[in-house]
């Protein structure tokens, strides 16, 4: 592991006032050692890392290059989005110091302050206000290295931008892009190898009215909808808690969500129930995941039962949790149906189970059992990159070269993950 050294141009205001500064690292988290008990044998003795329950900060960086201009160019949805971000009711409610700053520029990134009063902020966000900085060029790659670097702790990060890279006038767009969405991935990489991170990609839909900078040169006026994207970055527990997937969804323009986050620490309780059962079975008096006795049915529709597991440390949507597509079974058996628990079930009592898997077999029942639930990257994303910009006039939802920075993000966290998957559960099947 070693640190990274980033030099950022800070602006004070709008003149070639400058300096420098590096980006601190933060320190590590505590880790806790928990016990394993006969009730909870289902349960790895994992360490419980101790997070902050609050946000102690939260960072805004809003990219205000030239292809950025359109958005701010009246009232606009992403106008209305950043409002509404500044002011999160939880912020307000618990007095979370903010601060807000413009970046832009090259290979020296500049980065503008605009204070700490989201009054402040509002009155920049308008085509006159974006104007600082080096706003004829954006480097995406070291926006990323910024908010990444500033989600510690308590702090989180929130990158605003069109997420277009800018490559410059080149004669292989596609290797460009290639190249600097492995450059991402490394910065990824390099911030998750140095503790816990959380991030959260939203899509939203604004109404633009300005000019589009194509790869191929010059500039194409649009007044249309475009999609901008912000990134969230910080502890996922506090990501999970101020930032719900109902509060997201409430946002003006909403589009698309995805989450990315590391899996390990992860303690996902699950538990063999009797609700749906066909067939008949028993549990072990010291493993309740441990099933005995187990005879199929007896008109001939195989053996099922159900378990139930608490999902509440994880971000998905209830739709995630719910898709069959989204598990697998060994031994031949299959997710029937995932249905939320609405009432307490008897015989559960060391943990509050959120959601009840159903799961089925046709065939021989006997053995060990494992259903894994999936790591599954939202088609929106694919469906979001276009590789052409002769079209743009006509084109309100794609983005040209998406496909390289996502899939920079998805594979670092893919390379951090030891298990690939969300989580699993084992079940042994006895006669």
């Amino acid at each position: 592991m070693f640190s990274l050294l980033v030099l950022i141009v800070f602006s004070t205001s709008c003149k070639e006032d400058r300096y420098k500064r590096n980006v601190e690292a933060a320190e590590g988290e505590i880790e806790i050692f928990e016990s394993e008990s006969s009730d909870t044998k289902n349960l790895t003795s994992k360490p419980i890392i101790v997070r902050p329950s609050k946000i102690g900060k939260a960072t805004f960086f809003i990219e205000n290059s030239e292809s950025m201009f359109g958005y701010v160019n009246g009232f606009t949805e992403f106008v209305d989005v950043l409002s509404e971000l500044s002011e999160k009711p939880m912020f307000a409610a618990e007095n979370t110091p903010r601060e807000f700053f413009f970046i832009n520029g090259g290979e020296d990134l500049e980065i503008t302050p605009i204070g700490d009063d989201p009054a402040l902020l509002k009155d920049k966000l308008n085509t006159k206000g974006f104007r600082c900085g080096d706003y004829t060029k954006s480097n995406l790659n070291s926006m990323f290295q910024v908010a990444l670097e500033k989600a510690r702790q308590d702090t989180i990060s929130i990158l605003i931008s069109d997420a277009i890279y800018d490559i410059g006038r080149v004669g292989a767009p596609m290797n460009a892009l290639s190249t600097e969405g492995r450059e991402t991935r490394s910065k990824f990489i390099t911030r998750l190898e140095q503790g816990d991170l959380q991030t959260i990609l939203i899509k939203l839909h604004s109404n633009f009215k300005g000019d589009y900078f194509p790869v191929s040169g010059g500039r194409i006026r649009v007044n249309q909808i475009r999609p901008f994207y912000i990134w969230i970055f910080g502890n996922t527990e506090l990501l999970n808690k101020y930032f719900s997937e109902e509060y997201i969804e409430s946002l003006e323009g909403y589009s698309d969500l995805a989450r990315f986050l590391k899996f390990e620490g992860l303690n996902i309780p699950y538990q063999a129930t009797s609700q749906k059962l066909l067939g008949r079975l028993r549990f072990d008096r010291s493993n309740k995941n441990k099933l005995i006795d187990v005879t199929p049915d007896r008109s001939g529709q195989g053996f099922q039962f159900s378990f139930a597991a608490d999902y509440s440390q994880l971000p998905f949507s209830d739709t995630y949790f719910k898709n069959v597509d989204n598990y697998t079974c060994s031994n031949d058996y299959q997710v029937k149906e995932v249905t939320e628990i609405r009432k307490k079930i008897p015989g559960i009592i060391a943990f509050n189970p959120t959601h009840l898997i159903t799961v089925s077999s046709s065939k021989n029942p006997y053995g060990t059992l494992d259903i894994t639930l999936k790591n599954v990257v939202p088609d929106w994303i694919e469906t979001t990159n276009t590789d052409v910009e002769s079209n743009i006039q006509e084109n309100t939802t794609q983005t040209f070269g998406f496909k390289f920075l996502t899939e920079a993000i998805s594979e670092a966290y893919a390379f951090q993950n030891k298990e690939k998957n969300v989580t699993k559960f084992s079940f042994e099947i006895t006669k």
